[in-house]
């Protein structure tokens, strides 16, 4: 696999050329410092611009030219990490030697036009298409309740600090949807591409003069000022723990503990948290599962995460409701790690490992990769597993006395019968 970064004057092109795949993986980047207000009409404008353009300007035109592209693959996204929020465009489509030899320019093509070729005239968005993606939008904010794992979840981040980024809800508010207008969604879209740092990466076998080629003549920006910004939060202290309890009509009662991890240093945040995760909730191996749920039955489900550039870790369990109070106990007493053996430590390590060892495996993984050595100055895969390799139980446990308990939620069931 060749890796070559290419730095343009309002963009950077990361070209990754490899023979292990039939496709070609083109995955446009936008990123910025995340605002709650824009959070809205950031997953509005993104949903808009992957449905229509002005040259596809209905659905079914749009649907008959990805047919005509090979069934080429279009998806879009948001994701949230520490101060950052990215927004991206992916295509997929087949290798050239698979389809024909125009199928690389052609895709690019409409990978341009979809981004600078909007459904608009006179200055605002189609107002048709507009509706359209606003009432889905409006749906998916409303059936938030229904994944009650991912509510509570939410809801307790929501909670824990308004003003916190990682309480920042990317499925949207219905209050900012009902201030989107076609007209202030164009101007968004303007700024979007102004301000945002772009990043495309290009994943595949294919002649690398021949993509840069096609980029420099396609994909033109006439101004954007290529911001960096911090992507680490890093707290130094921690308020008093918030305990909230909340009831929804379903039988199974979830508990939700957020923790703020203080102080954080580099290494930490990138090697000791993975691990002091994987031990105490990251598998079916680990303490959470084994003493809440298999020794003393006070979980239908328990596991742990983290979120490393929000110094976050958190512990999710589904329990029943006359159970909070002995399942929290225990739960609060897993999380200071004590008698560490080394075989946890191990089995963490080499699960950590082989993820990294299985980078290349699929086109997704490959442009996640590159994208942390370019936001967050991430290591080398090499590095990476030197330095897992040298965490140590010592590590851990000094790694454990900077958690702090920030928020407990409890979304209380009204039965105790099991979902």
């Amino acid at each position: 696999m060749e890796y070559e970064k290419i730095e343009k004057q309002n963009y950077n092109l990361h070209i990754i050329k490899t023979d292990k795949f039939k496709t070609t993986t083109i995955s446009v980047n936008f990123v910025d410092k995340i605002k709650k207000e824009e959070i809205t009409i950031r997953k509005f404008l993104f949903q808009i611009l992957c449905s229509t353009s002005l040259k596809y300007n209905t659905n079914r035109l749009f649907e008959i030219k990805l047919e005509d592209l090979y069934s080429l693959s279009l998806g879009h996204s948001n994701i949230k990490f520490g101060n950052l929020i990215n927004s991206y465009i992916d295509i997929k489509f087949l290798n050239e030697e698979y389809s024909d030899e125009n199928l690389l320019g052609n895709s690019i093509d409409l990978l341009c036009e979809l981004i600078f070729n909007p459904n608009v005239k006179n200055n605002k968005f189609d107002s048709k298409n507009f509706e359209i993606i606003k009432d889905k939008l409006n749906l998916i904010i409303e059936s938030q309740k229904e994944n009650t794992q991912k509510y509570a979840l939410n809801r307790s981040l929501e909670l824990m600090d308004e003003n916190d980024p990682v309480s920042y809800n990317l499925w949207g508010y219905k209050e900012d949807l009902n201030k989107i207008n076609e007209e202030n969604l164009y101007e968004y879209y303007k700024k979007v591409l102004k301000t945002n740092k772009i990043d495309i990466f290009v994943v595949g076998n294919f002649n690398k003069e021949k993509i840069i080629s096609l980029f420099e003549k396609k994909f033109i920006l006439n101004d954007n000022n290529k911001n960096e910004f911090e992507p680490f939060i890093t707290y130094k202290k921690s308020l008093k723990t918030k305990v909230i309890e909340e009831s929804i009509n379903l039988q199974q009662s979830k508990l939700s503990i957020i923790c703020k991890v203080l102080n954080l240093n580099l290494f930490e945040r990138r090697y000791v948290l993975p691990i002091y995760t994987s031990i105490l909730g990251g598998n079916s191996s680990s303490r959470l599962f084994i003493n809440v749920r298999e020794k003393n039955s006070l979980a239908y489900t328990v596991s742990a995460s983290s979120k490393a550039p929000n110094s976050i870790f958190m512990i999710y369990s589904g329990i029943d409701a006359d159970d909070y109070d002995e399942a929290l106990k225990l739960i609060k007493k897993e999380i200071i790690l004590k008698n560490i053996k080394e075989e946890e430590l191990e089995i963490a390590k080499k699960e950590l490992i082989s993820a990294v060892e299985v980078l290349n495996d699929n086109p997704s993984n490959i442009i996640n990769y590159y994208f942390g050595i370019e936001v967050f100055k991430s290591d080398s895969s090499n590095l990476k597993i030197e330095n897992y390799k040298k965490v140590t139980i010592k590590d851990l446990e000094k790694l454990s006395h900077k958690i702090k308990i920030a928020m407990i939620y409890f979304l209380k069931g009204l039965s105790n019968e099991n979902e």
